[in-house]
């Protein structure tokens, strides 16, 4: 994409064309290139075909996505609204207080800040990602709000609160290691030593660099069970807990410093209730700290794959499933036993164990009504263990 794109989708013509993309979506790819095409230039079809698209996948991410236009990368890299939006009501201090947005992408985080009444100046590198930010803004009517600055930013930033989003993904490769990303946790430091808050933005299972000092507090969030961010906060939040595990949309949290002690074993038998705990809590490390809150064991020493109980806990955050039976990892008994009970679609999980899901969904022979679970996980003594029941 080109700036002279973002022009044109952005303006009234732009906006006709995308509307009448969307009126085509029921044809086959090729008959929509040809009826754009009658229009537009080749090239501008395709623009609007690839727009058309990535507005169909902004739907879970964006309330409209009507009003927002993405380039492939920046929707990929975007936070979910909700996620974004949870965040932006935050900040301590002030609440019309300037925020800095570096590494704004197309603008999810600073938009969800500014829709908040907050003014906020937003530094993106790249200009077409700038160029996305400033039609998005004004599509959403935040413009007014959102000084957008197509440049790096400065070693001094022009505000004290300051929200950092690096770009994992230099050099044309994605990194995992933090110390690889743009702007490097040595810039989050040393604007973290000015700032009056900062939070940076990583992936959920990103690791604080050992060579980068102590460990900051940090939360990891998770939207409808999918961890989507690891917030770190490096200045401003003084009562935050040592790690968070934010549950949205309920908000559920559960809060540790991640050396609790590992939960008691418990009976895993036929009428219990295994708890699959949110990837919040475990990419947070705080399954044990929500054994400790909710009183429930672990089914093997030594492991918090999941967590059991008597009878549900319903603030627990995770999915709960009713063990009917433990049997041996064998598919002839487990299909036997799926087979009584009627039962002929099955949600598979696993943890800590090497059998993959899909092996195991092809070894199953289903041909009854119910839907039902299967569990992989190791037992009492360590073994593998499959527990069964009814959904």
């Amino acid at each position: 994409m080109h700036l002279e794109d973002v022009a044109f989708l952005a303006g009234d013509a732009g906006r006709e064309a995308r509307e009448a993309a969307r009126a085509l979506r029921d044809k086959p790819l090729h008959q929509r290139h040809r009826a754009l095409s009658r229009t537009y230039d080749s090239d501008r079809a395709r623009l609007l075909l690839e727009q058309d698209d990535l507005e169909r996948r902004a739907g879970a991410k964006v309330p409209d996505p009507t009003q927002w236009l993405f380039e492939r990368e920046a929707l990929e890299q975007a936070t979910p609204w909700p996620v974004a939006a949870e965040r932006a009501t935050r900040w301590p201090g002030d609440p019309t207080a300037t925020l800095v947005d570096v590494g704004s992408g197309a603008g999810v985080d600073a938009l969800a800040v500014a829709a908040t009444g907050r003014p906020v100046i937003a530094y993106e590198r790249d200009p077409v990602c700038a160029a996305l930010l400033r039609a998005n803004a004004a599509a959403l009517g935040l413009a007014e709000r959102v000084d957008v600055r197509a440049e790096d930013a400065p070693d001094v930033l022009p505000a004290a609160l300051v929200f950092v989003d690096p770009d994992r993904r230099v050099g044309g490769q994605r990194h995992d290691d933090a110390t690889s990303f743009a702007p490097p946790p040595d810039a989050w430091r040393a604007w973290s030593e000015r700032a009056g808050a900062l939070v940076v933005k990583v992936a959920p299972a990103t690791a604080w660099p050992e060579d980068a000092g102590d460990t900051p507090p940090f939360e990891v969030v998770s939207l409808a069970a999918r961890a989507r961010e690891r917030r770190l906060l490096l200045a401003g939040f003084h009562d935050a807990p040592p790690r968070r595990a934010l549950c949205l949309p309920e908000g559920t949290s559960i809060e540790g410093d991640g050396h609790e002690e590992l939960p008691e074993v418990g009976e895993l038998e036929a009428g219990v209730w295994l708890l699959d705990p949110d990837t919040a809590v475990h990419h947070a490390d705080l399954v044990s700290a929500l054994a400790a809150r909710d009183g429930l064991a672990t089914p093997c020493a030594g492991r918090t794959d999941y967590l059991l109980g008597e009878a549900r806990v319903p603030e627990a955050p995770g999915t709960w499933l009713r063990v009917d039976a433990v049997l041996p990892p064998d598919a002839k008994r487990i299909n036997r036993w799926f087979a009584e009970a009627g039962v002929g679609r099955v949600d598979i999980r696993k943890r800590g164990v090497d059998d993959r899901a899909e092996a195991w969904r092809k070894r199953l022979r289903l041909s009854g009504r119910e839907a039902g679970h299967l569990v992989l996980l190791r037992g009492p003594t360590g073994r593998p263990v499959a527990c069964v029941g009814k959904l």
